[in-house]
């Protein structure tokens, strides 16, 4: 079994059916479309634009939320491959979010930045 798809048993385990909107796969619009709702101060498309990159790594926010709930259900082959899923996918997304929102996105954890 691969990481996504032990996430995603765990998750039909908690919420049934929904877990399948996890699927990487997936767009989920209806998320997009309230966050933007949410966030929207004039400008919808910039609010789309922070929707969809808050959303569009579900699944390897699945993963880590599955984790921190069962981390002895994950052989380290899935938590490997869980892991590489997130740290390619996620943080591109985030800061492209961030950059949106008027957000800095320089690195705080730099030494020249005080980290």
């Amino acid at each position: 079994m691969n990481s996504d798809d032990k996430v995603l048993a765990i998750f039909r385990e908690l919420v049934g059916e929904r877990a399948d909107r996890l699927k990487g796969s997936k767009t989920l619009s209806d998320s997009i479309d309230r966050i933007a709702s949410g966030l929207h101060k004039g400008n919808i498309q910039q609010s789309q634009d922070i929707g969809f990159h808050l959303m569009d790594w579900q699944a390897e926010a699945a993963f880590l939320v599955a984790v921190a709930l069962y981390p002895e259900r994950f052989t380290d082959e899935e938590i490997q491959d869980g892991v590489e899923g997130v740290l390619i996918h996620a943080p591109h997304h985030i800061l492209e979010a961030a950059r949106q929102g008027g957000y800095e996105t320089q690195n705080i954890f730099d030494e020249k930045n005080g980290g």
